[in-house]
This record gives structure tokens, sequence and C-alpha cells, in this order.
């Protein structure tokens, strides 16, 4: 029988019905450990379609700089610098790259973040500080 008439079934698949609904939102968060290299800035994002914010803590031994970098921009805009301890909280609009800078040229900087918002198509990469 495929469909039942007793009410604890229904609750049941309500139930179940809900709990998969629920997965593509928790899909949309990315949490991450980053270590940045002593002269890189890691590069989030750039051309997609949607937003997406950055939030966590820097847990290493050196400050990161965060820039934003609107789409068909020449050069990438401050948002702010985050010390040792210290804490990040930055949105980026549709398009725009997210830029983390390592002010260290000895050490690696280290961030546990989530990201959260249009992460489906985020490219990632590392380059060279300017």
């Amino acid at each position: 029988m495929l469909f039942s008439t007793n009410p604890s079934a229904r609750l049941l698949a309500a139930a179940m019905a809900v709990a998969v609904l629920a997965v593509p939102a928790a899909a949309d968060v990315l949490n991450s450990n980053l270590q940045i290299d002593p002269g890189q800035t890691f590069e989030l994002g750039g051309g997609q379609k949607g937003g997406f914010t950055v939030t966590g803590r820097n847990v290493g031994p050196v400050a990161v700089v965060v820039y934003g970098l609107a789409e068909g921009a020449t050069a990438p805009v401050i948002r702010g610098t985050v010390a040792p301890g210290g804490a990040v909280d930055a949105t980026f609009g549709p398009g725009e790259q997210a830029l983390l800078r390592n002010t260290s040229t000895m050490e690696m900087a280290r961030l546990k973040l989530k990201v959260s918002g249009d992460i489906s198509a985020l490219g990632m990469t590392y380059s060279a500080n300017p």
C-alpha cells in the first residue's frame, strides 16, 4: 500500500519531507581552517551571481588584511585588518572577490572561517602579494 491512513505514518512522512527540504539550506555554508602562506593572498569568489559573507576568527600569529575587489574594478578596496585573535565579518556582493592577504613574509596566517551565501560556484586560489 503506497499511502497510509495512519496519522503517525503521515506525521513521520511530513517530518522527513521537512528534513529533506532543510538540507539545501545547510549546504550553503562552507567551514574552513584556512592557511595562507607568507607573502600570499587567498582569493575567494569573483564572477558569482549572488553575494556571500565571510565570518570567523584569526587563529594565527599574524594579521590578515581583508579586501574586496568588485567585478570590473582595477583595484581592491580595503575592508579591514584582522589582528591575531580578532574577528572577521565581511559581506561581498554579486561578482565581487574577497582577498585575504597575509601581512607576514615569514609566518603562516591561519583563520577559522565560515563562508555563507552564494557559495555554489566560488573560485578559490592563491596569488603572491603585490
